[in-house]
């Protein structure tokens, strides 16, 4: 079983193509994480009347993970040197480093961040990859959700072809 902190940016590519069930699917048996500051993030769309997050919320799969007071102390003290991720992504990171969690992101700098502080991380790329190896989707279902991803999200999904090989 693992512990995977998600950072808000890939839940909402998710969530925007109304596939955080296949989330879900995949890691089934593991612990699927946010910490206070991502559940603030999903919350701006809301605000504005988008419905996407209420797919994170209403999911009852995804736990709310509390810094500990040495990680607060940590997190403040790397708060203005971490200047390349935001608050979320570095309450992430810390929780994940010290708790020996996965981190999951689409953002190459906080990714990169994570991998400098020696986290294992996930990839979107990797993700979509396990959806059709461990039969959550077959490989046009992925390539129709990729499709979806970057129409709903408005981004691109570089080096497909990784995901297929």
């Amino acid at each position: 079983m693992m512990n995977i902190v998600f950072d808000t940016d890939i839940l909402s590519i998710f969530a925007k193509a109304d596939a955080i069930q296949y989330l879900e699917r995949l890691f089934s048996k593991d612990h699927l994480l946010i910490t206070p500051s991502v559940y603030r993030e999903l919350k701006v769309p809301k605000e504005y009347g988008y419905d996407f997050p209420d797919q994170i919320f209403n999911s009852g799969r995804f736990g709310l993970v509390q810094l500990t007071g040495v990680e607060v102390e940590e997190f403040k003290s790397k708060l203005l040197k971490a200047k390349t991720v935001h608050s979320g992504e570095l309450e992430a990171v810390i929780i994940a480093r010290s708790r020996g969690y996965m981190f999951s992101s689409n953002d190459t700098k906080a990714l990169e961040f994570a991998v400098s502080e020696e986290i294992e991380v996930l990839y979107l790329h990797s993700i979509l990859r396990a959806l059709w190896k461990f039969g959550v989707l077959t490989p046009d279902e992925v390539k129709e959700l990729i499709g979806s991803m970057e129409l709903r999200d408005n981004m691109e999904i570089k080096e497909k072809d990784l995901i297929f090989d």
